[in-house]
């Protein structure tokens, strides 16, 4: 493995020699010409910290550095003694730095990083948004620049499922729900997992200035509902994407962590038909192989994308059967993996294992995020105008809060204006005849909850408590809601629709030794993150 510790060269005279050399060999960066029409396209610059904060490489102040990652979405080279790299060149590509721990990439005014160089001789867009102009001639030297940050081994990262606003109105929604009570995290960054937005790419910069004001740099995955849907192909389909947010997979290293976002949407068209599959792509497929073989076996790697690779109700989404027998080796490879997905706008942790056809000694660790919008800003509107939107297992609106020390790690969840320490519903009748006592479930949604999490509940002033057992329902929560719904003959809002339980419910039957009277149970549960409580209040006829 390359050694990543970064060396500074001082030497005034040989920046200069170097300088002059680098100019001398990329002058000229271009493809085939009349003189060499064979010759391969290539492209290369510097990498080096930006002393000046200017932007621009000047060799009497800044210093080239080595050891930095550079990619061109497939190869991945590292930065030489004197800060140069030279990569192959497609027609159209991303150039991108990989940003290393300890250092910090540009932004721009709406905290989006900026650490790439788009490439592309003709425009790439679709027939219904503005996409991605030319690029035009590639610069003599493709520099890019870096400064030092403080990176603790201890730190958070805020992660966004499905943001997902049709409109300017549901983007109020996201900012009076989630966004206001974010403002001033002290997160490292935050990272929203694709379906930034539902079909309307003219909404990117409404909901980018939105999310800008949290006040930390923040990455987009992109989604099935993020590309041009009138577009020919990959690139065209992405034109929005990339002219907004750059390339649409990539890597970083934050700390002790590596970070890789993937690009798991292929749009296809066959005559006048257009649709997506899932899949990652014969490039992006190298690339997600180089940057593991680069990170090693040790560092924890949080890969972030979109379509999950397996459903909870069973199956892969892959439709690449080839490719994703190759993916789930490599990922075997690497135990430190951990993927963070949304998609389905519903919260749950899955452990692909051999029962999954997953090949690896260990258990591959995949988490559905939930979502933002929750069931896409549908239900009955609050007192401030805002859906309930609770997701079909249960899960209200919510985000999450990944917690990273060293090489240990562990997943937050957070409900939209509510307490951190709302972390269930508990569901029992209001009355129960004492009759019924011993026949009467007391059914509990942890949103966050492990699979393997021991739940229990006790009645309050008696000794013991009684083992909840994980069972395959639905929250009882939910479907209240949901017939309530459909049982008004119309609404002014957007319905609910769908029930599924993903493993996260647990139940047991009230004592049948009661007396009569008002009563309050207590739910404790853990897992290897967690402790969460909560209680109930119900009274015995």
């Amino acid at each position: 493995m390359h050694n990543n510790n970064l060396m500074v060269v001082y030497r005034p005279l040989l920046l200069t020699l170097l300088l002059l050399l680098n100019v001398m060999l990329l002058e000229g960066i271009t493809a085939g010409s009349s003189e060499n029409p064979g010759q391969a396209l290539t492209v290369g610059g510097i990498v080096f910290h930006d002393v000046d904060k200017s932007g621009v490489f000047d060799y009497e102040v800044d210093i080239p550095l080595e050891g930095v990652a550079v990619s061109n979405g497939r190869e991945v080279v590292y930065s030489g003694s004197d800060g140069s790299y030279n990569l192959p060149l497609r027609d159209p590509s991303v150039i991108f730095v990989i940003k290393p721990g300890n250092w910090m990439v540009p932004t721009c005014d709406m905290n989006l990083p900026r650490f790439y160089y788009l490439y592309n001789t003709e425009e790439l867009s679709g027939d219904s948004f503005e996409g991605l102009p030319p690029s035009g001639s590639l610069p003599s030297s493709l520099d890019f620049p870096l400064y030092p940050s403080d990176e603790p081994d201890t730190f958070q990262v805020l992660v966004f499922g499905d943001t997902q606003p049709r409109d300017d109105r549901e983007i109020h929604y996201i900012a009076h729900d989630v966004v206001t009570e974010l403002i001033g995290s002290d997160a490292a960054f935050g990272v929203t997992l694709g379906d930034v937005v539902f079909d309307d790419l003219d909404l990117y910069d409404h909901i980018n200035r939105t999310v800008a004001t949290i006040g930390i740099p923040w990455s987009n995955v992109l989604g099935n509902h993020d590309i041009d849907f009138t577009a020919d192909d990959d690139h065209n389909a992405r034109g929005v994407f990339y002219r907004t947010f750059g390339p649409s997979y990539y890597s970083f290293s934050y700390g002790s962590a590596h970070f890789i976002l993937l690009d798991n949407i292929r749009w296809i068209t066959e005559g006048s038909e257009r649709y997506y599959r899932t899949g990652l792509g014969e490039d992006q497929m190298i690339f997600l192989r180089n940057e593991l073989t680069r990170v090693g076996r040790d560092t924890p790697v949080f890969i972030m994308t979109h379509i999950p690779w397996y459903g909870p109700g069973g199956g892969f989404y892959w439709q690449y059967e080839e490719e994703k027998n190759e993916l789930l080796g490599l990922l075997a490879k690497y135990p430190n993996t951990v993927s963070l997905v949304s998609h389905h706008h519903k919260h749950y942790h899955l452990f692909l294992d051999s029962e999954h056809g997953f090949p690896g000694e260990e258990p591959h660790h995949m988490i559905s995020v939930g979502s933002v919008c929750g069931a896409w800003w549908t239900g009955a509107p609050d007192e401030y105008g805002i859906p309930h939107a609770m997701m079909s297992d249960g899960t209200p609106t919510s985000y999450t809060k990944l917690h990273i020390d060293g090489n240990d790690w562990k997943l937050g969840w957070k409900a939209a204006r509510r307490p951190d320490d709302f972390q269930m519903h508990i569901h029992a009748p209001d009355e129960v005849p004492v009759d019924l006592l011993g026949q009467t479930n007391v059914t509990v949604n942890i949103f966050n909850a492990l699979p393997d999490a021991k739940v229990r509940m006790r009645i309050a002033g008696e000794d013991d408590w009684i083992q909840m057992q994980m069972v395959r329902k639905d929250d009882p929560i939910r479907v209240a809601a949901l017939e309530w719904e459909r049982n008004l003959e119309e609404t002014a809002w957007r319905p609910l629709s769908g029930l599924r339980h993903y493993g996260h419910v647990w139940e047991a039957l009230l004592p049948d030794d009661l007396q009569p009277g008002v009563h309050v149970i207590h739910v404790e549960g853990n897992d290897k993150w967690w402790n969460y409580s909560g209680s109930r209040i119900l009274r015995i006829e």
